[in-house]
């Protein structure tokens, strides 16, 4: 193999190998702020983003090295690599081992779908990566969401179940805010009568959500998969709505990549053998 080749493969690998330590990254960001799934906090949705933004450059990485290298164990090896920086991208753990897993996992039929589209083309095309392209989403999109299960589920064992903060305030803000005005809207109370009222709305809530905690206690280790559950569903909504982008980006990449010289078209002709009637 010439070495001009080799490097431009191990150019690709290593764009591979860094979108894969980046979406390592991202899960770990996304671990870490799993209760504001459930407040839907504004910090979630740049997390979600940071995920998204992640997910869409393994798959111009991925589509790169999938229909530009060959023999196939090379780019076969490329995602092991990559999967191996998601995992030491972040804290060795459970968690990141079967992400990193499901990652591997999902780019071996990604990469022979790949091929296959390809080989079976009479002109190359990047209809033939947009193909497999939805077994890789949908393989991220599932070990981000298996991320985010066990960083909640590990927390819950340590710690027991807890109403994030951000949603404890949340739902006290929505529930007293109608009281407090109520109390600022009456005449008749002195200023100490108006901050005893408002302690004791205070004090409710308070009972209120304890009491809420102490209900779903026993449920409490479901909630990990309806975090997951949800979190999955938003992924698959913004990868079904945007799954065109990366193939947007490769349709633009491959021309310029053609003009630079990095690649070039080949003919190739094939004998047909078939069976017949005599």
């Amino acid at each position: 193999m010439p070495a001009a080749r080799v490097a431009k493969i191990a150019v690709l690998v290593l764009l591979l190998i860094g979108a894969g330590f980046f979406f390592g990254r991202a899960c770990q960001e996304i671990n870490e702020q799993y209760q504001l799934l459930l407040s839907l906090n504004k910090d979630f949705a740049s997390g979600v983003l940071m995920l998204l933004l992640a997910i869409a450059l393994v798959a111009m990485a991925g589509g790169l090295v999938a229909a530009l290298v060959r023999p196939l164990w090379i780019p076969i090896l490329g995602f092991a690599l990559s999967a191996l920086a998601a995992f030491f991208a972040w804290e060795l753990s459970l968690a990141s081992g079967l992400t990193a897993l499901i990652y591997f996992a999902v780019s071996i039929p990604y990469t022979r779908g790949v091929a296959e589209a390809l080989e079976n083309r009479l002109k190359f095309s990047v209809q033939a990566i947009s193909g497999s392209q939805s077994i890789l989403l949908a393989g991220l999109a599932i070990a981000a969401s298996v991320s985010v299960y066990f960083g909640y589920a590990g927390e819950i064992d340590e710690r027991g179940f807890q109403l994030p903060p951000a949603m404890g305030d949340m739902i006290a803000e929505f529930s007293s805010a109608p009281l407090m005005a109520q109390i600022d809207a009456r005449t008749d109370l002195t200023a100490e009568e108006r901050e005893a009222m408002a302690s004791q709305i205070t004090e409710g809530l308070d009972q209120w959500m304890a009491s809420m905690e102490e209900m779903i206690q026993p449920y409490e280790r479901f909630i990990p998969i309806l975090v997951a559950f949800m979190l999955f569903q938003v992924l698959a909504v913004v990868n079904t709505l945007f799954s065109w982008a990366p193939i947007v980006v490769l349709a633009v990449l491959f021309p310029i990549l053609t003009r630079l010289g990095v690649v070039r078209e080949i003919t190739e002709s094939k004998t047909v053998v078939r069976l017949v009637l005599d």
